[in-house]
């Protein structure tokens, strides 16, 4: 590695590291524990009527292209989200995700080689088509604080539930501390009682700002559209913290975020590392 890019990447290390001061405060031991995992997350515009061709191009063309960043180690894992309950006024319905396990591979997030995963094809019309296929509303780079899974991990999940934070200022730390030490209990006893596949934290690392709609996400994972509204809350509630007051709980939870937007997200493909 030469000394521009040993630079190149402290320097990126540096930038996340000031990242994660300023956009959260300070994490619980818990959260510090949890393994390195960052997700580059695409918001795609698909105007109506080019839904058909823009899941074909993701699977066909971008499909194999992210199984060769697999296969490359640049990646761990990709996933093609489909946003139900939209319309032509909202800002994105389709979402991709790009998941990393080290945050070095982040400073070049794509290095594969097209032409070997599609020798035969013009690659300047594919991506001309992709183009034409949608429209890239925004990126963001946001990494995992905490996570609750069924042994083995979440699965063969199908929808997910993202749910959209703003941590009032000040109580970065409170905030992570609650969601990690009283309601990650709780969605580890949703997923004993099989109306959950998963659970997690994740924080926003760049952008980050007090100008942004959201400063962390939760993701709430279930294997099919059944699952959706079959949780019991407040079962889980009384198997994890027993004699506790949820009301008081819930109103500590309030005093130091905002649930500003919750979102249903349908797998439509995925690749992932073996």
């Amino acid at each position: 590695m030469s000394t521009k890019d040993d630079m190149s990447r402290k320097v990126m290390r540096w930038a996340l590291a000031i990242a994660f001061v300023f956009g959260a405060g300070l994490f619980t031991s818990q959260a510090q524990d949890e393994p390195s995992l960052f997700a580059v997350v695409d918001f795609m515009k698909v105007e109506a009527g080019d839904e058909g061709k823009y899941v074909d191009l993701e699977q066909k063309v971008w499909k194999p292209i992210h199984q060769e960043r697999i296969n490359q180690g640049e990646i761990i894992g990709w996933v093609l989200y489909r946003i139900h309950y939209t319309g032509a006024d909202d800002e994105y319905n389709f979402v991709t995700v790009a998941l990393f396990d080290d945050p070095a591979k982040l400073e070049h997030t794509f290095s594969v080689d097209m032409e070997k995963v599609h020798p035969e094809a013009d690659l300047d019309e594919l991506f001309e088509e992709t183009m034409d296929s949608r429209q890239l509303v925004r990126q963001v780079l946001i990494r995992r604080v905490g996570a609750v899974y069924p042994e083995g991990g979440p699965g063969n999940f199908k929808y997910i539930q993202v749910n959209s934070m703003k941590v009032k200022p000040g109580h970065g730390g409170a905030y992570v501390n609650n969601e990690m030490n009283v309601w990650r209990p709780v969605h580890q006893a949703l997923i004993n009682a099989d109306t959950r596949s998963g659970w997690s934290l994740w924080q926003s690392v760049y952008p980050f700002g007090e100008s942004l709609p959201f400063d962390y996400v939760t993701v709430d994972y279930f294997a099919d559209f059944s699952k959706l509204g079959a949780a019991d809350v407040y079962g889980a509630f009384e198997n994890a913290h027993a004699g506790k007051d949820i009301d008081m709980l819930m109103q500590e939870t309030n005093e130091s975020r905002s649930h500003v937007r919750a979102e249903l997200w349908e797998v439509l493909d995925s690749v992932w590392k073996e």
